[in-house]
């Protein structure tokens, strides 16, 4: 093998790391928050696995926010087209089309970017957010002709997921804008 394969498949063996230590670490968050929103507050078990998908969407909302900010101000944002981008364009973190911005980012920084999402986005909200057993509580409800569970379970999944994964984003630009004045160089 040359080194060129060689670090490459050490990249990817990192985020596999970090992708299955952020995966069993959500887990263990899921079901704790589940048992707890179950057994201490009372709720039932489908109104709890809607409560710890509920924090899962408003949390990728903040952390996709901040790993783009965070490791992507040097070029064009995936958010640019939406509403939260024009205050932190405006203070030089994404550019408008600039053509004096490098046109790829830094092996540095893009590995970075990879084992923050990694961890966080596809192993730890993987983890912790449960949809195939909100879909199995959902046939649950169904089989039992419990059908204003079924109502609640599924419209409030997944409009209330919808409404945090929005709210998430946007306290991820405050939290942003309120921590780091202008892009740091990672």
């Amino acid at each position: 093998m040359v080194p060129r394969e060689i670090d490459h498949l050490m990249k990817i063996f990192l985020l596999l790391l970090v992708i299955g230590m952020g995966g069993g670490l959500g887990a263990v968050f899921r079901h704790l928050l589940a048992a707890l929103c179950h057994n201490l507050l009372g709720m039932s078990n489908y109104t709890a696995i809607m409560v710890v998908n509920i924090l899962g969407c408003l949390l990728i909302g903040i952390f996709f926010f901040i790993i783009e900010a965070l490791f992507n101000h040097d070029l064009e944002s995936r958010l640019s087209p939406t509403r939260l981008a024009p205050p932190l364009k405006n203070k030089g973190w994404w550019p408008a089309n600039d053509p004096t911005k490098p046109v790829e980012r830094s092996f540095q920084a893009d590995l970075s970017a990879q084992i923050w999402a990694g961890f966080l986005i596809t192993g730890f909200l993987g983890g912790m957010t449960t949809f195939s057993l909100f879909s199995l509580l959902s046939y649950q409800l169904q089989m039992k002709g419990d059908y204003w569970g079924i109502l609640i379970n599924i419209s409030g999944s997944v409009l209330l997921g919808y409404l945090a994964t929005a709210l998430g984003l946007w306290l991820g630009q405050k939290v942003t804008l309120r921590i780091w004045k202008s892009p740091p160089r990672l």
